[in-house]
C-alpha cells in the first residue's frame, strides 16, 4: 500500500496521498469518512443539482455550477457541466468542465453506488474569459453500513478519490501559475476540513428533519 497517510480525524476519518508516477505535483488524494446519514441522502447531498447550496460548505472558493447536457449511455445518467471558483488568495479564477456519471448499480445487492466526474478538454466549450482551465478527475463510493449502535440513526461509509491540477499545463493549454507543491502540503489539511464540514451539515440537516418529523 503505497497510500500516505496525510490527516486523521477522532472521528475515523482519514486523508490519504498517492503519489502520481509521472506528475507527483498532480497526486491522487483519498478522502474516508462515516458520514451520518443513509445512502441516498448523502448522494442528494453531492448531486450536482444540489451543488448551489452543498459545495460552499466544502469548498470555500465554490463560485457556481452550469449543466451544459445531459445524456444516457448504457442506462447511465450522464451531464456535461462546468464549474467556477473564485479567485484562490492571489491566484486567478479556474474553470472546471466535466462529465459526471453516475451508477446505483456498482453492486447486485445495492450496497454500494458509485458517482464520479471526468475533465473535458474541446474548443467547443472554451474557459470563460478571465478563467484558467483547470482539470479535476474523481469517484465517489457510497457504501451501506449499519446504523449507529450510539442512537440508532442511519449512517454510511463514504470514499472520494480525486485528482486535481489547478493549471492548464496540457501542451497549447493556457497556463496558471499556482504552485502545485503548495496545494500538495497543504491538501491533508483542506481535505480533512472539506470532510468535517460536510459531516456537520449532514448532522444539521439530519437533526432538521427530526424536529420536522417531531412537530417541533
Amino acid at each position: 500500500d503505497n497510500w500516505q497517510l496525510l490527516s486523521s480525524h477522532r472521528d475515523g476519518s482519514k486523508v490519504h496521498m498517492l503519489e502520481h508516477p509521472a506528475d507527483p505535483n498532480c497526486p491522487y488524494i483519498r478522502m474516508t469518512s462515516v458520514m451520518p446519514g443513509t445512502m441516498q441522502q448523502v448522494w442528494d447531498f453531492l448531486d450536482l443539482k444540489n451543488w448551489s447550496t452543498s459545495m460552499p460548505k466544502m469548498d470555500p472558493f465554490y463560485e457556481n455550477l452550469t449543466v451544459l447536457g445531459q445524456y444516457q449511455h448504457s442506462n447511465l445518467p450522464m451531464k456535461l457541466a462546468r464549474k467556477t471558483t473564485s479567485r484562490i488568495v492571489t491566484f486567478g479564477k479556474r474553470d472546471f468542465t466535466f462529465v459526471s456519471v453516475s451508477d446505483k448499480r456498482a453492486s447486485r445487492d445495492g450496497s454500494k453506488w458509485v458517482s464520479g466526474t471526468v475533465s473535458v478538454v474541446t474548443e467547443s466549450i472554451p474557459p470563460y474569459q478571465g478563467y484558467v482551465r483547470a482539470y479535476q478527475d474523481s469517484i465517489a463510493f457510497y457504501e451501506r453500513m449499519d446504523s449507529d449502535d450510539r442512537n440508532g440513526t442511519p449512517q454510511m461509509k463514504l470514499t472520494i478519490v480525486f485528482r486535481l491540477d489547478l493549471n492548464d499545463s496540457r501542451m497549447g493549454g493556457g497556463g496558471g501559475y499556482i504552485p502545485m507543491w503548495i496545494y500538495v502540503k497543504t491538501v491533508g489539511a483542506t481535505g480533512m476540513a472539506s470532510v468535517q464540514n460536510m459531516k456537520r451539515e449532514l448532522e444539521s440537516m439530519a437533526e432538521e428533519r427530526g424536529r420536522n418529523d417531531g412537530g417541533g
